[in-house]
């Protein structure tokens, strides 16, 4: 497996400041948008949210600004932001089945999770995140860190009273860093790091991954990135293996660019935004919030993850969870004789 040795120099390479000052990512809905995703909507208000696909949600004029969405978010700066939609004149099922039905366009669903969720709640549901649980579930600041699919999206239904800011930066801005910087230790990168799957591996399989997984893979001339400290520190205490020093540093200066104000856009969703991110360009987190008593005004985003199969992936890189498992999400019992099979 080669290391890439040239800097990262399109779209997707991008810092804070010039996203700032450039939001040509947000599109905006207008009246006659509103209009269609109604007539759109009524159409299939008596359907199962998961139940409904691409030719049951007719759109036009949407599907063309859909199109230059998807664009950019596979070829462009990795990220869109889609605004405008009233989502508190509609109730949370029919808010779901817009944003599933917007979804169908962009990408095909995979499971966030063993039990085969394909639409999930981001809420505070009262645990304590830490290596054994996930933080969606929690207002706890989330570190940065992909998730298992090529596209993650959110659709804002409620803030938070305060803090749940959503935060993003580019991992080829990240990688331009460590080559600029810290070159030495892009080869541990490329080497990647057994992963701790969290309970989420196949059927009689090992806790860990059966092999490294790299941050950093270059495929077809296209560099991506995959990175979750939080299954990695623990993958090192159960394997037996602690981590080297090169690697504890490698870790650390990828937070710490993460995090670098230079590179690190922070912003704050509005009722209705659906944030669109390609998880192998962007890494992305949330600071800590503070939430409101009423269950209905608690901050509530719908969380989808979207396979595309837009960009070349490395074996080595793309099958987490085993063989047979790139891009299915998380393994479900379907997907796992599909993948045991094999």
């Amino acid at each position: 497996m080669g290391i890439r040795t040239t800097p990262v120099t399109d779209a997707s390479a991008w810092r804070a400041p010039a996203l700032a000052a450039d939001e040509s990512w947000i599109y905006r809905f207008d009246d006659a948008a509103i209009q269609e995703l109604d007539r759109a909507l009524a159409a299939v208000r008596h359907m199962p949210v998961t139940s409904i696909r691409r030719e049951d949600f007719k759109l036009e004029g949407v599907r063309d600004v859909l199109a230059r969405v998807s664009e950019q978010i596979e070829e462009g700066i990795g990220m869109a932001v889609l605004r405008g939609l009233p989502v508190l004149k509609y109730s949370k099922e029919d808010a779901s089945r817009i944003y599933w039905g917007i979804g169908q366009y962009l990408g095909r669903p995979v499971t966030q999770n063993s039990r085969a969720h394909l639409l999930g709640h981001v809420k505070d549901e009262g645990v304590k995140y830490g290596h054994n649980t996930r933080g969606y579930n929690t207002a706890a600041k989330l570190n940065f860190h992909t998730d298992n699919c090529d596209v993650v999206g959110l659709l804002c239904l409620r803030t938070a009273r305060s803090g749940g800011l959503s935060r993003i930066t580019s991992s080829m801005s990240i990688f331009n860093r460590f080559m600029a910087q810290r070159p030495e230790l892009l080869d541990v990168l490329f080497e990647g790091f057994y992963y701790d799957l969290k309970g989420e591996q196949l059927p009689g399989r090992p806790e860990l991954s059966d092999h490294r997984i790299p941050v950093f893979s270059e495929q077809d001339g296209k560099l991506s990135c995959r990175y979750l400290r939080n299954a990695i520190e623990p993958a090192f205490k159960k394997s037996g293996q602690p981590a080297t020093p090169a690697q504890i540093a490698a870790l650390d200066f990828f937070d710490a660019q993460a995090n670098d104000p230079e590179l690190c856009f922070e912003m704050e969703m509005e009722p209705g935004d659906m944030q669109l991110l390609n998880n192998h360009m962007i890494v992305h987190s949330r600071t800590e919030f503070e939430d409101y008593e009423d269950e209905d005004r608690k901050r509530h985003l719908l969380r989808l993850w979207l396979r595309t199969d837009h960009r070349p992936l490395a074996p080595e890189f793309a099958e987490r969870f085993g063989p047979g498992t790139a891009r299915m999400g998380v393994p479900t019992p379907e997907a796992v004789g599909m993948a045991v099979a094999r």
